[in-house]
């Protein structure tokens, strides 16, 4: 690996797909493409550096299946369950498990990076991360920080990993993209967005990678149809651009066909799926 590179360890909506109870084609398929864990990300850099963007229900069965063993920092795009209810699992980064002189050898505090509204929720809903209890069960030691005070002009530093966040909305709520960059590679990692200002696509515009909110083609009031993310990667330019966040009314290979109609292979875009390795191989 020459430099940085990310791997999408889930790609699938807030349901997942299979979508439980359903016997659609889509959730039936035994293509591999077509089954989605909930959507997150993991970020490994050159040094080792190594990042998580969202913490869903599913984040040990990630971790497990993709050899997570390292974690310098968590990203949150945003508080609700399908990206954020994993957070308890990361407690194994921030304890360290072996035993020096038959005691547990703490590491430092895990940073968890949100915005201030995220913040908030994360506080709320795990109350007893902060608040004194006793130790049985184990609980993540987290430094939750906010992502307000960095921009383009003071970007985030992880290592050799340098992060800017990019404000969107989803639907009425604020919620955050993340643009990674090592040594001139750049992914722009832009889930759970219905909107994006103008000077949030200036700041990945023409970047290597982009992930973008894909949900499906009928209106949503939260997320990016694939009519509107075909829209926005060609202000984008990415070099390629990959859906994700997608539900269950198309399959993998349908929904190639339709942006690759609907772009007339103008340029480069396409659903992704869970595992698919980003790197500057892949560019």
């Amino acid at each position: 690996m020459f430099v940085m590179q990310m791997i999408l360890t889930g790609t699938g909506t807030s349901h997942g797909i299979p979508v439980i109870g359903c016997s659609c084609p889509r959730c039936s398929s035994s293509d591999e493409k077509d089954t989605r864990l909930r959507t997150s990300a993991f970020v490994q850099a050159k040094d080792g550096t190594s990042v998580v963007i969202d913490t869903g229900p599913e984040f040990r069965i990630q971790a497990l299946k993709w050899r997570i063993t390292r974690l310098d920092a968590v990203l949150l795009t945003h508080t609700h369950a399908d990206h954020l209810h994993g957070l308890d699992d990361v407690r194994i980064f921030s304890h360290n498990c072996s035993r020096v002189q038959n005691e547990a050898t703490l590491r430092p505090s895990l940073k968890v990076y949100a915005n201030k509204v995220s913040i908030d929720e994360v506080k709320e809903r795990f109350s007893y991360i902060f608040k004194p209890t006793q130790e049985g069960g184990g609980k993540p030691r987290l430094d939750l920080v906010s992502v307000e005070q960095f921009s383009s002009d003071h970007p985030l530093t992880i290592g050799s990993l340098s992060i800017i966040p990019i404000p969107m909305k989803h639907g009425e709520l604020d919620t955050t993209g993340f643009l990674i960059e090592e040594e001139g590679f750049r992914i722009a990692y832009l889930t759970d967005c219905s909107y994006l200002q103008e000077s949030s696509v200036s700041l990945v515009k023409g970047c290597s990678h982009a992930v973008l909110d894909g949900l499906r083609t009928r209106a949503h009031t939260t997320h990016l149809t694939f009519d509107q993310a075909l829209e926005y990667a060609s202000r984008i330019q990415a070099k390629k651009t990959w859906l994700t966040h997608i539900c269950h009314d198309y399959s993998h290979e349908e929904i190639n066909r339709y942006l690759a109609e609907k772009s007339e292979n103008k340029f480069f875009i396409e659903a992704s799926y869970d595992g698919l390795i980003l790197n500057s191989s892949s560019s």
